[in-house]
């Protein structure tokens, strides 16, 4: 057959692969010519390397004694009014640590520390002391408050953060006790929720966009802690839920030992500074269960300190806690101001990093290998029988011995998620003894 017929009888054929080749050259240009894909935080999915989570167990003697030292802060903390101090001696509070005691107290009820008739009693007296605090214009409570007096301390703004970990505390509070139902509706009719959340009226969108209207000095103003308190804060109103769920405006994603975790950026007094953080997505896991984004995101920045941990060349370690200062209410108190606190608050978050006992035993909860294991037990000398749990360590290794709220109720969260659960969960209600009989719970 001559070339110019076998071409003819293929002809067929060859339109076929020509147009072939043609699309997929379309194609080809086309991908070349669209933006390079980068991953956001809003699109972090779950690895499929990411652990089994741990089933619930008994606590151990040595466990349950770390839980009643841990509760004794409160003990030695509570005020006549019900609420207590969110740092040790120190008489002051926030809307943060109250949420940390309400899930203390729910805690301590769920590992038998607390009988049914005291767990109901502080409840009680915390619920209608709540009730009593003074509004700020908006008609919501003020971040900080004198501990005893009430008085708003410093300026009046609320917290939006602090408000959604006390929106936790009292949501698991409804699902778990709903006893205390009716308090706690008096508590939202009280509140104009909805300040929190503004209309962005520069927006020209059809459908008008929404935004936090966060505190200007709002210490935990970072995605962590936004995506943590976003949770409850949804349920306010139908914005809300538009307004919480936004990302911030120039969210990023940072390269930490090639593995990509979003930059939260903490606000310093010089402006936002690249810095990592673990406890919002912890808290998640602890008290609502982890999402598939939270816990991508705990579990990038475990295999983080893992590496690190594990390397045979040394490098800098990666903090992902910060010491906190009290709120400056010297001239409220002008005799009981912490000396340290202006330091903490003039001082960058690397100056202020520690390895702190409340991400220790959290981690020690919610992925339990060896490096959780060593976390834990480089922090177990930080218990003060009688007081309660140090903070942690500082960056030179001396002990932050600070004892507060927040540490305490993170260490009683952590030893509950261990024997039932994290704390807000349809099927978690269980009725057994979570200690070993040598433990010798209270019944």
């Amino acid at each position: 057959m001559r070339t110019r017929d076998a071409l003819l009888s293929a002809r067929s054929y060859l339109t076929i692969l020509i147009g072939f080749l043609l699309g997929f050259a379309i194609v080809v240009w086309v991908e070349k010519q669209m933006p390079t894909r980068v991953e956001s935080s809003t699109g972090i999915t779950l690895s499929k390397e990411f652990p089994p989570l741990p089933a619930s167990r008994e606590l151990t003697l040595e466990e349950a004694i770390w839980a009643r030292v841990a509760w004794q802060y409160y003990v030695n903390n509570t005020q006549p009014n019900g609420l207590t101090n969110a740092h040790d001696g120190e008489p002051w509070l926030s809307l943060w640590s109250i949420g940390s005691y309400l899930f203390a107290l729910t805690a301590a009820k769920q590992l038998a520390i607390l009988t049914t008739d005291e767990f109901n009693e502080r409840i009680t007296a915390a619920l209608f002391t709540l009730s009593q605090m003074p509004l700020n214009p908006e008609g919501l409570p003020a971040a900080y408050y004198h501990a005893d007096t009430l008085k708003i301390l410093g300026k009046p703004e609320s917290s939006a953060i602090g408000m959604g970990r006390l929106l936790n505390a009292l949501q698991t509070l409804l699902w778990r006790y709903p006893q205390h139902a009716a308090a706690v509706r008096d508590l939202f009719n009280q509140w104009q929720l909805g300040a929190l959340i503004e209309n962005n009226t520069a927006s020209q969108a059809a459908v008008p966009l929404h935004h936090w209207a966060l505190a200007t000095d709002e210490p935990r103003n970072s995605f962590g802690y936004r995506l943590y308190a976003s949770h409850t804060l949804r349920l306010i109103d139908s914005a809300a839920g538009l307004a919480v769920t936004n990302p911030p405006s120039g969210q990023q994603m940072i390269d930490i030992d090639g593995i990509m975790v979003p930059d939260e950026g903490l606000r310093t007094p010089w402006g936002r500074q690249p810095s990592l953080i673990s406890l919002p997505y912890l808290l998640t896991g602890l008290e609502l269960g982890f999402d598939a984004q939270s816990a991508e995101i705990a579990w990038r920045i475990m295999q983080i300190q893992q590496r690190r941990h594990s390397l045979r060349v040394s490098k800098p370690p990666v903090s992902t806690d910060y010491a906190e200062p009290a709120p400056d209410y010297v001239n409220d108190l002008p005799d009981r101001q912490p000396l340290q606190n202006r330091a903490l608050r003039d001082a960058t978050p690397e100056q202020t990093a520690i390895t702190s006992t409340r991400s220790a035993f959290a981690w020690y909860a919610l992925f339990r290998n060896s490096w959780s294991e060593a976390l834990r037990q480089q922090v177990q000398h930080l218990q003060v029988p009688g007081k309660g749990w140090q903070r942690g360590f500082n960056l030179n290794s001396s002990v932050n011995d600070v004892i507060d709220a927040d540490t305490n109720a993170i260490v009683l969260e952590s030893l509950a998620y261990i024997a039932q659960g994290q704390m807000l969960c349809l099927a978690c209600l269980s009725t057994s003894p979570p200690l070993t009989s040598s433990a010798g719970a209270t019944p």
